[in-house]
């Protein structure tokens, strides 16, 4: 069907899965998140969802810091 994306899957080791999972909670952003990007950026291919997340990320970082800021 148009629009929806293939699925892919695999087995990892524990370690990888426990890593993945705290990145996860850390940034927000979804385990198919972090594999696309992981792959795109393995196999060298920039795509719009990579830009578009890394923005995500950076922004959800800036609130991170603006709140540590007040803190202090």
């Amino acid at each position: 069907m148009k629009g929806e994306l293939p699925v892919v899957g695999g087995r990892v080791p524990h370690l990888i899965f426990d890593k993945l999972q705290t990145l996860c909670q850390e940034t927000g952003q979804s385990q198919s998140d972090v594999l696309r990007e992981a792959l795109a950026a393995y196999l060298n291919v920039n795509t719009p969802e990579s830009a578009h997340s890394l923005d995500k990320r950076v922004a959800a970082l800036e609130r991170k810091v603006n709140k540590l800021v007040q803190l202090v």
